[in-house]
């Protein structure tokens, strides 16, 4: 392949990852403009709503009913832990918030691994997402454009969702002020709720097509993921929409122009990367791209 060619083709699959990074990452940026809250549990959302819709792939059932199982499951999944263990916990300290998630994620990790086993799993192969298509010398698989496709589906959603309706424009109103919002007569709780919610679905998205794309789930599936969505919340703005989406695909694109263009004795080393990606965002700006600088009182 000739030099446009191979950057095409990375291109296209930076993108790709972005994307997935972009679904998880608003999630987390979600909850954090509610309560500061860094969900560590948020990528184990994800692998737990994969692994109870792998048996709905198994029975034979399409791809759509797949991905709404999934959905289905991670929303329900998101929506117990935040009643059950964030709710009792929302007027703690933002670390005790932490350790909790914390917590969570690896009871999620070992109950999953109690239920099934530690041997990688995979949905049953659909002949239309596995099948390959090209544009203009990039090769792909259908699963990669249905990535795309539904990942802005889901995102244009989500913002006309925030931009739009009365929960919405009730999380925004959150998101700014927790306590006059209270006082105008929100109702906090009810709004954290909706927010895992939403998160915990698009999670469940992300998590149905890291299943089709790449077929190799462990209980421990979901933790790299979170935490690399997280460095992508981190560099769009922690607590931003469109910094969660635009922090996503900048992360995906990194990731896959250095394994592609970095010898092979380096190229191994990907995630390291990241964390490095992540340090230099922090001291070079820490707020992100399109966060808010925020001062602490002494």
């Amino acid at each position: 392949m000739s030099g446009s060619a191979v950057f095409l083709q990375q291109l296209a699959n930076g993108l790709v990852l972005g994307f997935l990074y972009g679904l998880i990452a608003i999630g987390l940026s979600m909850v954090y403009g509610l309560l500061r809250m860094i969900n560590f549990a948020h990528g184990d959302v994800l692998m737990v709503g994969v692994f109870i819709a792998l048996p709905v792939s198994w029975m034979g059932a399409p791809f759509p009913i797949v991905l709404l199982a999934g959905i289905a499951a991670a929303t329900a999944v998101g929506g117990l832990i935040q009643w059950t263990v964030y709710r009792p916990l929302i007027r703690s300290r933002d670390v005790t918030l932490l350790v909790a998630s914390l917590g969570v994620s690896l009871l999620l990790q070992n109950l999953v691994l109690m239920l099934t086993s530690p041997q990688p799993k995979r949905p049953d192969p659909e002949a239309f997402l596995d099948a390959p298509f090209q544009i203009g010398g990039v090769f792909l698989r259908n699963v990669d454009l249905l990535i795309v496709a539904l990942a802005l589906a889901f995102v244009i959603g989500t913002h006309y969702f925030l931009q739009n309706t009365r929960p919405g424009l009730a999380i925004r109103a959150l998101s700014q002020d927790l306590n006059a919002a209270r006082m105008m007569g929100i109702r906090v709780q009810r709004m954290v709720f909706i927010c895992f919610l939403v998160g915990s679905a698009l999670a469940g998205v992300a998590g149905v097509f890291i299943g089709y794309k790449y077929g190799h789930l462990t209980p421990y599936s979901g933790f790299l993921p979170g935490v690399k969505a997280f460095v992508a919340a981190v560099i769009g703005g922690i607590g931003s929409f469109p910094g969660a989406v635009v922090g996503g695909i900048i992360l995906g694109l990194l990731e896959v122009f250095l394994v592609g263009y970095l010898p092979d004795q380096l190229a191994q080393f990907r995630d390291a990367y990241v964390f490095l990606v992540l340090i230099l965002v922090l001291l070079i700006r820490p707020s992100g791209l399109f966060g808010r600088a925020e001062f602490v009182k002494a």
